[in-house]
């Protein structure tokens, strides 16, 4: 793997832990706190300076509330890969219930289109 590509990976984990954190409406500070690092040492994970270790991303997905996958995700991924985090957790549900969030979800998406179809 070429120097670019690491780099651009290294950025795409950063990237995707600053956006979740300020989804979560917490600073760096918090974060780092309750990961028991330096501020420092996040701000250079979030600006793609160096790479957590799987352990440290662990940790991460744990206090910020998401699964470690998600941190390698793209915003031009294909629709499957986005579809992903929707399947683990539709999996995690009784299968009883898996039915009803399925029609909930095909509910929703039916209502988006229609408001995308008439704007």
């Amino acid at each position: 793997m070429t120097a670019r590509k690491k780099r651009s990976l290294v950025s795409i984990v950063g990237a995707n832990i600053s956006r979740r954190r300020k989804e979560l409406g917490l600073t760096q500070a918090e974060v780092a706190e309750k990961l028991d690092m330096g501020g420092d040492s996040l701000s250079r994970i979030e600006n793609g300076v160096v790479a957590p270790r799987f352990q440290r991303l662990e940790e991460m997905a744990v206090v910020l509330d998401c699964a470690v996958v998600d941190f390698f995700r793209r915003a031009g991924d294909p629709l499957w890969v986005k579809l992903s985090p929707v399947e683990d957790l539709l999996r995690s549900l009784p299968p009883e219930a898996q039915d009803g969030a399925v029609c909930l979800i095909k509910d929703m998406a039916e209502l988006i289109k229609k408001y995308y179809n008439s704007h």
